[in-house]
Protein backbone atom coordinates (compact mmCIF):
# COMPACT_ATOMS: atom_id res chain seq x y z
CA UNK A 1 0.00 0.00 0.00
CA UNK A 2 1.48 3.50 -1.09
CA UNK A 3 0.15 6.61 1.49
CA UNK A 4 0.50 10.11 -0.14
CA UNK A 5 1.38 12.32 2.74
CA UNK A 6 -2.20 14.36 1.75
CA UNK A 7 -3.98 11.96 3.11
CA UNK A 8 -4.91 9.49 0.49
CA UNK A 9 -3.79 5.83 -0.04
CA UNK A 10 -3.80 3.57 -3.08
CA UNK A 11 -3.89 -0.33 -2.28
CA UNK A 12 -3.05 -2.64 -5.36
CA UNK A 13 -5.76 -5.10 -5.81
CA UNK A 14 -4.58 -6.78 -8.72
CA UNK A 15 -2.26 -6.12 -11.49
CA UNK A 16 -4.60 -3.99 -13.26
CA UNK A 17 -6.65 -2.49 -10.37
CA UNK A 18 -6.33 -0.56 -7.93
CA UNK A 19 -7.77 0.48 -4.44
CA UNK A 20 -8.27 4.63 -3.48
CA UNK A 21 -8.95 5.87 0.11
CA UNK A 22 -9.15 9.32 0.65
CA UNK A 23 -9.14 10.41 4.69
CA UNK A 24 -11.92 12.57 5.76
CA UNK A 25 -12.28 15.91 5.30
CA UNK A 26 -9.59 16.30 2.63
CA UNK A 27 -9.96 18.83 0.14
CA UNK A 28 -8.53 17.40 -3.42
CA UNK A 29 -6.51 20.19 -5.12
CA UNK A 30 -4.98 19.55 -8.79
CA UNK A 31 -1.49 19.51 -7.23
CA UNK A 32 -2.52 16.49 -4.97
CA UNK A 33 -4.11 14.92 -7.99
CA UNK A 34 -0.42 15.47 -9.82
CA UNK A 35 1.12 13.47 -7.41
CA UNK A 36 -1.10 11.04 -7.38
CA UNK A 37 -1.32 10.65 -11.65
CA UNK A 38 2.52 10.56 -11.54
CA UNK A 39 2.17 7.33 -8.97
CA UNK A 40 -0.57 6.10 -11.44
CA UNK A 41 1.97 6.56 -13.92
CA UNK A 42 5.05 4.87 -12.34
CA UNK A 43 2.61 1.97 -11.10
CA UNK A 44 0.86 1.44 -14.60
CA UNK A 45 2.20 1.63 -17.95
CA UNK A 46 -0.66 -0.73 -19.21
CA UNK A 47 -4.79 0.17 -19.07
CA UNK A 48 -6.11 -0.28 -15.45
CA UNK A 49 -8.89 0.85 -13.71
CA UNK A 50 -9.36 2.65 -10.14
CA UNK A 51 -11.79 1.78 -7.25
CA UNK A 52 -12.50 4.75 -5.02
CA UNK A 53 -13.71 3.46 -1.39
CA UNK A 54 -15.70 6.20 -0.61
CA UNK A 55 -16.19 5.53 3.00
CA UNK A 56 -15.20 9.07 4.33
CA UNK A 57 -16.49 12.19 3.04
CA UNK A 58 -13.77 14.80 1.25
CA UNK A 59 -13.98 17.14 -1.65
CA UNK A 60 -12.51 18.29 -4.71
CA UNK A 61 -11.80 21.46 -5.72
CA UNK A 62 -12.85 22.85 -8.49
CA UNK A 63 -9.35 22.53 -10.85
CA UNK A 64 -8.97 18.75 -9.80
CA UNK A 65 -12.81 18.37 -10.80
CA UNK A 66 -11.82 19.38 -14.25
CA UNK A 67 -8.79 17.28 -14.55
CA UNK A 68 -9.55 13.93 -12.36
CA UNK A 69 -10.13 10.63 -14.18
CA UNK A 70 -8.42 12.08 -16.99
CA UNK A 71 -4.93 9.45 -16.75
CA UNK A 72 -4.29 8.28 -20.37
CA UNK A 73 -4.43 4.31 -18.83
CA UNK A 74 -7.68 4.52 -16.96
CA UNK A 75 -9.88 2.91 -18.49
CA UNK A 76 -12.70 2.50 -15.22
CA UNK A 77 -13.75 3.93 -12.21
CA UNK A 78 -15.79 2.49 -9.31
CA UNK A 79 -17.13 3.97 -6.56
CA UNK A 80 -18.08 1.91 -3.78
CA UNK A 81 -20.46 4.84 -1.32
CA UNK A 82 -21.32 3.71 2.39
CA UNK A 83 -24.01 7.00 2.67
CA UNK A 84 -27.33 7.33 0.58
CA UNK A 85 -25.75 11.09 0.71
CA UNK A 86 -22.91 9.52 -1.84
CA UNK A 87 -25.22 7.55 -4.12
CA UNK A 88 -24.43 10.20 -7.05
CA UNK A 89 -21.86 11.75 -8.50
CA UNK A 90 -21.52 15.37 -7.80
CA UNK A 91 -23.85 17.22 -10.77
CA UNK A 92 -21.00 19.78 -11.14
CA UNK A 93 -18.62 16.90 -11.94
CA UNK A 94 -21.11 15.26 -14.39
CA UNK A 95 -22.03 18.66 -15.94
CA UNK A 96 -18.57 19.63 -16.42
CA UNK A 97 -17.03 16.61 -17.71
CA UNK A 98 -19.69 15.46 -19.89
CA UNK A 99 -17.80 15.69 -22.70
CA UNK A 100 -14.71 13.62 -21.55
CA UNK A 101 -17.56 10.58 -21.38
CA UNK A 102 -15.91 9.18 -18.74
CA UNK A 103 -16.58 5.37 -17.60
CA UNK A 104 -17.68 5.54 -13.78
CA UNK A 105 -20.15 3.81 -12.36
CA UNK A 106 -21.29 4.03 -8.43
CA UNK A 107 -21.73 1.22 -6.08
CA UNK A 108 -23.56 0.41 -2.93
CA UNK A 109 -20.58 -0.51 0.14
CA UNK A 110 -23.65 -2.30 1.55
CA UNK A 111 -24.00 -5.99 0.45
CA UNK A 112 -20.98 -7.00 -1.72
CA UNK A 113 -20.72 -3.58 -3.06
CA UNK A 114 -17.13 -4.21 -3.42
CA UNK A 115 -17.03 -7.95 -5.22
CA UNK A 116 -19.54 -6.02 -7.70
CA UNK A 117 -17.36 -3.21 -7.95
CA UNK A 118 -14.55 -5.31 -8.96
CA UNK A 119 -15.79 -7.89 -10.95
CA UNK A 120 -17.57 -4.48 -12.95
CA UNK A 121 -13.86 -3.37 -13.22
CA UNK A 122 -12.38 -6.60 -14.29
CA UNK A 123 -15.58 -6.62 -17.49
CA UNK A 124 -14.80 -2.94 -18.55
CA UNK A 125 -10.89 -3.62 -18.63
CA UNK A 126 -11.71 -6.88 -20.74
CA UNK A 127 -14.29 -4.99 -23.31
CA UNK A 128 -11.36 -2.39 -23.47
CA UNK A 129 -9.14 -5.50 -24.40
CA UNK A 130 -11.40 -6.47 -26.95
CA UNK A 131 -12.03 -3.94 -28.47
CA UNK A 132 -8.18 -2.91 -28.81
CA UNK A 133 -7.94 -6.51 -30.69
CA UNK A 134 -10.58 -6.19 -33.28
CA UNK A 135 -9.57 -2.63 -34.58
Amino acid sequence: MHKFNFGCSVELLTHNIAQVTIEPGVEVTLEMLGEFDEYMSQTFNHDYALLVNKQHQYTYSFEAQLCMASHEHLRATAVVFYNEQDAKLPQQLTQRRQIDELNIRLFSGVNDGNENAINWLEEQLSTEKQLELSS
